[in-house]
């Protein structure tokens, strides 16, 4: 019987045989494929001259060693000092400067392949750590063995922020989870991680100056000094700035936790379990508040190094305010008539703080967004009237983080503010890399901005979809420059150290590439062509998005074979968007280790499947029919296996159900292949049932060969 993967790895060779672009990811902003190779011999060697930071040295020995693991050769050395010269035939890199990590430093580089040497020239040495991850990419093999594809590229990163948030407080993520993380960050060219510290289930650094929050608030799992200068030395070396967040005023419950006094209610506290939005609030009228987050975040500054600090600022619910009759009658004092004004004075006060401690703030769109309601705030966009949306007193070096939706990303850039993009880079929404590849952060240029489960502030959304559409500029190009980047973001609710990597990689890398590449790349069958090829590559260097699947499998079964489990698993995804949150039965407790956890986003099976039906749709033969029997005759086989199984192994019984769904579309699919007539038309009938019926989440799973499915169906009638 000819396996499904094995017939999708013909046509996938057949189809990678024509492409056009090189086998890199990111893609670069100009280049040219020479067909000029250089065969890599043991000899070959590596140079530095100029005026480098050490880093790069040690960047070209792990490229060194990454080189020799990927081809095999026993090479003399991997070490690369600052006494390495090239004997024979090898790399020369080029540097002008040290580089600094920080906003906006030169990472462009000038990259030429030939048959007599490779020459790598840089400004700075982290634009020639840029410039090794795409040779490394570069590399082929043949009979004859391996080489670096002939190549002149001149390249430079389109957006100066490019990063990725990872939540501590959730589920918290050990040393070894955030260095593998930084590597892989650094293969596609990312260089910010958006380290966020402190929410409603945990605070996870230690401070010296209120011990409690670590001692009593992080249940044991927190960095120590020592590990967040660790962390930095690993992200700096690889040119990636590390920005720190203190969620303030609300997501705040951790540290009301061990510092009840700081509370705006007094009640008894305790850390949440759950996920959401809690009511927790830090009193903003008390003088000791601000006492209290001076000493903090002063301390937390200290360790962070990078000029900007984010304070956070969402998601506030403002009824701890209500209830306190002191906190009223502050705001009647003072002309606070919102709670978004109340906020505002707040965030005044902790700006100061960071100001005297050299820091830019950072915070999530709350922060400058006006509480108006949806007619006039859509009034004011018609009106072009962008000044009336926003608080203008929020000073204008404050980046601002569009989360919610397209409004606040236009209101920053019409009113002077630099802003970065996450709304539709929210990568723990499990939604595919398509999605997020034409998510675009200059507006004009984004195909598929829709009002989604992510963006809850769409109150002219719609408006903007529209002109978007229509091919109008909403931004000058002044403004335009203000959008500094983007930032997926990766929180941990339903994220484990297991399950981590599969949430965020490949699908990131495709994230990594519109931040990174030419806004006119934008061809998603290539991207995906290359996002696998990235995908096997970033394991390499140690991410278990591809291994941990089976490894957890074997862990609910305590069997060693479980192929016919891994065969339907590759057929499942996790429910998109906020959907596994409705039940709200999942805690920091809960076991993420069932089939929604094993089962990942966007599934490469799925996608093969769906190009090869297609490629069905094209054919006049009928040769293909057999191996459509061979398939669903394997959908048939793994049921009975899984169900075998399943019989004395509980944790199975989410899969059991969707392998009983597979075998009942493969069986109706063979009667509408085997049948003519009247019975054809039950057959045809009864697999459309089946459809319907396999469609339906089961465990926050769903089966996902329904759309491959029906259009065989249209094949067939």
């Amino acid at each position: 019987m000819k396996h499904l993967s094995l017939i999708v790895l013909a046509w996938c060779c057949a189809v990678g045989a024509v492409a056009q672009t090189p086998d890199l990811m990111p893609l670069p902003q100009q280049y040219s494929m020479t067909q000029q190779d250089f065969r890599i011999a043991r000899s070959f060697a590596i140079e530095v001259k100029g005026d480098a930071d050490p880093r790069v040295l040690r960047e070209a020995t792990r490229f060194f060693q990454r080189l020799s693991e990927r081809t095999g050769i026993f090479f003399k050395t991997w070490i690369v000092n600052e006494n390495s010269r090239i004997s024979d035939k090898g790399l020369l890199i080029r540097v002008d400067r040290k580089g600094k990590v920080e906003l906006g430093d030169d990472e462009s580089y000038r990259l030429e392949v030939k048959p007599d040497g490779i020459q790598l020239h840089a400004v700075t040495d982290i634009g020639a750590i840029r410039g090794l991850e795409t040779l490394l990419q570069l590399t082929a093999s043949d009979t004859n063995g391996y080489f670096f594809r002939g190549t002149q590229i001149e390249d430079r990163p389109r957006f100066a922020w490019r990063g990725l948030l990872i939540s501590q407080p959730y589920h918290f993520m050990t040393m070894d989870v955030i260095k593998r993380t930084l590597d892989a960050m650094a293969a596609v060219k990312m260089n910010v991680l958006h380290f966020y510290i402190s929410d409603d289930q945990g605070y996870r650094i230690e401070s010296k100056v209120f011990p409690r929050l670590h001692e009593l608030a992080s249940d044991g799992l927190y960095f120590t000094h020592a590990q967040i200068n660790e962390m930095l030395d690993y992200a700096h070396q690889r040119g990636i700035r590390v920005i720190p967040e203190i969620d303030v005023p609300g997501h705040s419950t951790a540290i009301i936790y061990a510092y009840p006094h700081l509370a705006s209610v007094q009640r008894n506290y305790t850390l949440q379990d759950h996920w959401g939005v809690f009511d927790p609030t830090l009193d903003p009228t008390k003088e000791t508040t601000y006492t209290f987050l001076d000493r903090l975040l002063t301390e937390v500054a200290s360790l962070f190094p990078d000029r900007y600090f984010h304070i956070g600022g969402d998601e506030n619910t403002g009824r701890d305010w209500k209830r306190n009759p002191e906190i009223q009658s502050f705001m009647k004092a003072n002309g606070l008539t919102t709670t978004l004004a109340l906020q505002n004075y707040f965030n005044k006060r902790v700006r100061g703080i960071l100001e005297k401690n050299g820091k830019v703030a950072v915070g999530w769109d709350e922060v400058l967004m006006k509480e108006i309601n949806d007619s006039a705030a859509k009034h004011y966009f018609e009106t072009g009237r962008y000044d009336q949306l926003i608080e203008t007193a929020v000073p204008k070096d404050m980046v601002i983080q569009s989360w919610r939706g397209m409004e606040a990303l236009l209101s920053s850039a019409k009113n002077g503010y630099k802003s970065i993009l996450s709304k539709g880079y929210y990568i723990d929404l499990v939604q595919p890399a398509s999605y997020h590849y034409l998510t675009d952060p200059i507006p004009f240029r984004n195909e598929v901005i829709i009002p989604d489960s992510e963006a809850n502030f769409n109150r002219f959304e719609s408006d903007i979809i529209e002109k978007i559409k229509k091919g109008e500029r909403l931004l000058t190009e002044q403004e335009e420059q203000l959008i500094l980047g983007g930032e997926a973001t990766m929180w941990t609710e339903h994220v484990t150290t297991e399950t981590m990597d599969s949430r965020i990689w490949p699908r990131t890398a495709a994230i990594a590439e519109r931040l990174w590449s030419a806004p006119t790349v934008r061809d998603v069958d290539d991207m995906y062509r290359r996002m696998d090829l990235i995908s096997i590559q970033l394991e390499a260097l140690g991410c278990t998005h591809l291994k941990n699947r089976d490894m957890m499998l074997r862990r609910l079964t305590g069997l060693q074979d479980v192929r016919a489990l891994s065969s339907v698993v590759q057929w499942l995804e996790p429910v998109q968007g906020y959907q596994r949150n409705k039940l709200n039965n999942f805690t920091r407790f809960s076991p993420y280790t069932l089939t929604v956890d094993i089962a990942v986003p966007d599934q490469k099976a799925v996608r093969d499947l769906h190009k090869y039906v297609q490629s069905y749709v094209q054919r006049t033969d009928t040769a293909w029919k057999q191996e459509v029997r061979d398939l669903f005759y394997q959908w048939i086989a793994s049921d009975r296996e899984v169900q075998s199984i399943a019989q004395t192994r509980p944790a199975l019984a989410d899969l059991a159900v969707h392998a009983s769904h597979l075998r009942a579309i493969a069986t109706s699919a063979l009667q509408v292949l085997n049948t003519r007539g009247v019975d054809k038309q039950q057959a045809v009938d009864q697999l459309n049932k089946q459809l319907s019926e396999s469609a339906k989440p089961v465990g926050h799973c769903k089966l996902r060969v329904g759309d491959a499915m029906k259009l065989l169906l249209n094949r067939l009638q």
